[in-house]
């Protein structure tokens, strides 16, 4: 038996939601995660050119016809720093549209509490 890493709990948690797609760009603080998501039965990873793109594909994916017969969640996802602040606007758009769209905004622990392009994620 392998080890159960977070990332794959993660994507196995939001399979189980019924999230098919993931939207976003590889970064560092990703590879765990896109990677559980390439290895995933049922949920792929949908790279788009920025991250704003991410947030607003996830909500017109969720709030398309196709995913309200379906009920399908779609997630929108951001490496640190910047990449993070990026998914804002579609998030808020989601928000205001009553759509639900969850975000994965990932930190590389490491290095987030120093760099310079650091992000208070939990003020987010």
């Amino acid at each position: 038996m392998g080890v159960t890493r977070v990332a794959d709990t993660t994507v196995e948690i939001l399979r189980d939601a019924g999230v098919t797609r993931v939207y976003g760009i590889p970064g560092d603080s990703l590879n765990g995660f896109t990677d559980a998501i390439r290895r995933s039965d049922g949920v792929s990873w949908e790279h788009v050119r920025h991250e704003e793109a991410a947030a607003f594909a996830a909500s017109a994916d969720v709030a398309s016809a196709d995913a309200a017969l379906t009920g399908q969640l779609a997630v929108c996802a951001g490496s640190w720093g910047p990449g993070n602040t990026h998914l804002i606007n579609g998030l808020y758009d989601a928000n205001r549209s009553r759509v639900p769209v969850p975000a994965q905004a990932r930190c590389a622990l490491a290095r987030c509490p120093t760099f310079v392009t650091n992000v208070a994620l939990t003020r987010l």
